[in-house]
């Protein structure tokens, strides 16, 4: 595992100027490439990846990575090549979330709601994913429930018989 995010924080590093090496900190590069791998596949879930899917997955890249949106083009190549080469969800969701708190947790769960809802449809296959990656995240059920009817509400969808 360490050389497959090694490659794509390299990437990443070298986009913004800074030196790829070993002394780097590189548990947040690393965390944001998994945050956005774990995007990926619930948006690919339904097999329609959709623009506004991308464009949330940008904008909270961005927000969380602290990018200008010169980088969040690199980042975003970065997280489309990793998708692609996806090992296995249980990776990417340790490595999202290593050292961080339930809350920050509950925050990535509630991105991968969003994610999924955002063509005003929760499709059997992007739950499916997401349920599988709150339970490699090791959240309690209720999370997860409370999780996706605030993130129904925020889109407006009906949360009744959740």
């Amino acid at each position: 595992m360490f050389d497959f995010f090694e490659k794509f924080r390299n990437q990443v590093l070298s986009s913004m100027g800074e030196e790829p090496d070993r002394s780097i900190e590189s548990g947040e590069t690393d965390r944001l490439i998994a945050l956005g791998v774990l995007m990926w596949a619930v948006s690919e879930a339904d097999e329609q990846f959709l623009p506004e899917e991308r464009q949330l997955i940008e904008q909270v890249l961005q927000k969380h990575g602290r990018l200008d949106t010169d980088r969040i083009s690199i980042v975003m190549e970065s997280v489309r090549q990793a998708a692609g080469e996806r090992i296995d969800l249980y990776s990417f969701a340790d490595k999202a979330t290593q050292n961080i708190e339930r809350e920050q947790k509950v925050a990535m769960l509630e991105h991968l709601f969003r994610v999924a809802c955002i063509d005003e449809h929760l499709d059997t296959r992007e739950h499916e994913t997401i349920r599988q990656i709150y339970q490699l995240f090791r959240l309690d059920h209720q999370d997860f429930i409370e999780a996706k009817i605030k993130v129904k509400k925020e889109f407006g969808m009906d949360t009744a018989g959740l």
